[in-house]
Formats: C-alpha cells, structure tokens, sequence
C-alpha cells in the first residue's frame, strides 16, 4: 500500500489576554523559544515565531496526528502556564 505524503502549513496569531502588552522586549526571546519547544514536541515543523508586545505569530507544519484545533489548544494552553509561573 502506497503511503500518502503531506505537508500543511498553518499561520497561527493569538493575543495576549485584553491585548496586554505584556511581551516586551526582554520577555519576547524567552516566549519564543519555548513556543518553539512546544511545537516540535507536538511534532511539528516550526517555520518561524515571531510578534510584538501583544501578539505572537507562529507559521508551522500541522503534524498528521494532531489536528489544527488540537495544535492551537496546546500551543496556548502550555504558553498561558508558561506565562503564569
């Protein structure tokens, strides 16, 4: 059986709560790293992270085991826990 090839890739922008700019300059690379930590262990692909003091930007592959929902889920869910601690 021939196996199926495929390649989504998802632009994905929250805010921070009330668009609180709370991600300032010295915060930003720490906030990015570990968003990036937490795409590749969900299995995805991150192409690029990036944003400004209110909002961040993520553009990464959609890993074939986890849908859109799922990935966005856990992107804010382990993000908002990060921030809180």
């Amino acid at each position: 059986m021939p196996q199926s090839l495929s390649r989504v890739i998802v632009h994905i922008i929250f805010s921070t709560k009330d668009r609180e700019p709370w991600l300032e300059s010295n915060v930003r690379p720490r906030v990015h790293a570990y968003l990036t930590t937490i795409c590749r262990d969900l299995g995805a692909e991150l192409v690029r992270v990036g944003g400004v003091v209110d909002h961040v930007h993520i553009v990464t592959t959609l890993p074939r085991t986890v849908s859109q929902a799922q990935l966005v889920e856990q992107i804010k869910k382990a993000s908002s826990k990060w921030k809180r601690t």
